[in-house]
């Protein structure tokens, strides 16, 4: 097989969008390899019903739109911008495996994986038939699936299933539910709020919906990251933590005021909460999901038997429920890595919470500078968080992240356009009175809370 530039392993949303800007930016060939039939990474076996947390509006490739940057004008979503659903995020990727390759320069190699290297040169094996290519690659081997969400449909449970347990994983919902009376829903992340949407939505009784939450999970209120028209509410929110993080005396402190605030949410207010994966709600699936009052906390499931749940504090009776397997981590919690190196890359978070942007900026960074230190500067790695107390941490890298960017006048450019970019509308909305105040809130703060928040963080080693 002919040689290229670079070799990237995933077609997921980071290899997509680190490709697409890589081309764009520079006159390179790419060989793309991923295990799936088809593009998307984790999109192609999502459960059904799920949509982005987020806007599509900054989602995906930077040179194509998701959608149509619609507000959306009446349903669950009303007044905030349209979120794909999974069919729509599939079919989008679809389409930009055929820009890439209508370039000339990207090839897309799904049903290959990647197994190992010898010198300059990369094997391939193609799955179905178990043949073994060699690519010579001349500048880099990329790795997009440092990262890999942890999906319910790929993941194993982390605890024993009895064979005659009324037991399935969320992405087969739609197809069970009609054989069961009642439901028990496991897990406390965004996958199991998105259950129990479903089957609320769906005409089940609230009282028939039992909810096993090992520990309560913080949310965002997906209102306060709107782009484009609605742009500034963003703005507001970081203000707020800028304000907050700069304050705080303590991370209790810091938590609360980002709570009293409406910056992070709960489902259950009169309940502790630590967990933390950056998912959004908006008020309506909040208020929803609070309609479920069998809540059950007595820690991680250990096993399911026909008669009986088991968990680790205690154990209950299934009531011929269908338990439903929402426990798939999700975000893919691994250390951080140089992104930066020798004949390779591993693509990881720069800025907090935005994938899509995180890739295409590094392909940008990639196609203009040519140090590896100098790039690994002003890309350092921002790992994930799992604690509300990691936010002090992931936020205060991203704003000194991006105060150096202030002397990198071309990627000030390329961020300011890029459709990836949440605030890349701000300029348009700067003479209104409410950005203006929201602004010099945030100017005023965001130096102290940097440096405030970074001695919490290291003040606090579970942080």
């Amino acid at each position: 097989m002919k040689s290229t530039d670079y070799l990237v392993v995933g077609a997921g949303t980071s290899g997509l969008a680190f490709v697409d800007t890589l081309v764009a930016e520079s006159d390179v060939d790419v060989v793309i390899v991923d295990r799936r039939a088809s593009p998307g990474g984790h999109w192609a076996d999502v459960y059904p019903f799920v949509r982005l947390h987020s806007p599509s509006a900054y989602y995906g490739v930077n040179s194509l739109r998701l959608g149509h940057d619609q507000i959306d004008a009446d349903g669950p979503n009303a007044g905030l911008y349209e979120r794909a659903t999974a069919v729509e995020i599939q079919d989008y990727f679809k389409t930009v495996v055929d820009q890439l390759e209508a370039t000339g320069r990207v090839r897309v190699l799904l049903g290959h994986e990647h197994v190992g290297t010898e010198g300059e040169t990369e094997i391939v094996r193609e799955l179905s038939t178990g043949r073994t290519h060699e690519i010579p690659v001349r500048r880099r081997i990329v790795d997009a699936r440092y990262l890999e969400a942890s999906i319910p449909a790929t993941h194993t449970p982390s605890f024993d299933v009895a064979d005659d347990a009324s037991f399935v994983p969320v992405h087969r919902l739609p197809d069970d539910a009609q054989s069961a009376t009642s439901y028990t829903v496991l897990g406390a992340g965004k996958t199991a709020v998105d259950a129990c949407l479903w089957l609320l939505e769906n005409g089940v009784d609230e009282d028939r919906i039992r909810w096993v939450r090992p520990r309560d999970a913080w949310f965002h209120d997906r209102e306060r990251f709107q782009p484009d028209d609605l742009v500034v509410d963003a703005l507001d929110g970081f203000a707020t933590d800028a304000r907050v993080g700069a304050t705080a005396s303590d991370l209790e402190q810091m938590v609360e005021g980002l709570d009293e605030a409406g910056r992070i949410v709960r489902i259950d207010p009169s309940a502790p909460a630590s967990m933390y994966r950056g998912g959004m709600l908006s008020a309506y699936e909040i208020d929803r999901v609070r309609q479920v009052e069998d809540v059950v906390r007595l820690g991680r499931v250990r096993r399911i038997e026909r008669e009986r749940l088991v968990l680790e504090e205690g154990e209950l009776p299934t009531r011929g429920s269908l338990h439903i397997d929402a426990t798939a981590a999700g975000l893919r919690l691994v250390p951080a890595e140089p992104i930066f190196s020798p004949r390779r890359m591993t693509l990881q978070q720069v800025r907090h919470k935005t994938p899509s942007f995180n890739a295409a900026l590094l392909g940008f960074v990639e196609a203009h500078r040519a140090d590896d230190e100098d790039k690994n500067r002003i890309c350092p790695p921002n790992p994930y968080t799992t604690d509300i107390k990691d936010w002090a941490r992931t936020v205060a890298r991203t704003w000194r992240t991006e105060g150096g960017w202030r002397g990198e006048p071309d990627l000030q450019a390329w961020v300011a356009s890029s459709r990836l970019n949440l605030m890349r509308a701000l300029p348009a909305h700067l003479e209104e009175p409410r950005a203006l105040a929201a602004l010099g809130v945030y100017a005023e703060h965001v130096a102290d809370a940097i440096v405030n928040l970074e001695q919490l963080a290291a003040a606090d080693p579970a942080a």
